[in-house]
């Protein structure tokens, strides 16, 4: 394994995920929305109704906004030779991918259920996210502090693309 490779593998895991929840959230939705709103704070409630995609395109170009954000950190990442700040931008994919892992067994949890994408989230996200930090730990091209960092960079990152994403994805969803 490579550090080229274990980079361009981020986006592959991400999107592998995301195609488990592309394929059934809309069922899914149509199913246990009630529920999500039983559990869901009543001040998210509007925010959810307003912003969240229902539809499965809609969803998908969600996903594919993100995909682009993705694509463009690795793309920065491969460019700068592997120098501390373009890993970061790779580190803060991989961590939040690896926090959200856990958003998504919580969901499940509370709801008592399959939630979209948490299958992956268990077998390919979280495997893969720490064999992520092993390896790149272990050839020190990276280091402890890169990856408190790379946290509230991945925050803000994820805040950007993902509400981009749903705005988007909710539009698209006026036209059919």
């Amino acid at each position: 394994m490579t550090l080229t490779i274990l980079i361009w593998a981020v986006a592959s895991a991400f999107i592998v995920h995301d195609f488990e929840e592309i394929i059934v959230m809309e069922g899914w939705l149509k199913r246990n929305e009630k529920d999500i709103l039983k559990v869901l704070p009543q001040r998210f409630h509007n925010y959810f109704i307003r912003v969240f995609p229902r539809h499965t395109a809609g969803f998908a170009l969600a996903v594919l906004i993100e995909y682009i954000g993705i694509l463009i950190v690795v793309i920065v990442a491969m460019s700068g030779e592997a120098k501390d700040w373009t890993l970061i931008g790779i580190l803060s994919v991989v961590s939040i991918l690896f926090i959200h892992s856990f958003t998504h067994i919580g969901q499940a949890i509370i709801l008592r259920r399959y939630t979209p994408g948490v299958v992956t989230a268990v077998l390919i996200l979280i495997p893969f996210c720490l064999y992520f930090y092993q390896f790149a730990l272990e050839i020190e091209a990276i280091d402890w502090p890169m990856i408190w960092i790379s946290i509230p960079v991945g925050v803000i990152l994820v805040v950007f693309f993902n509400q981009v994403g749903l705005i988007l994805g909710k539009r698209l969803e006026r036209y059919y």
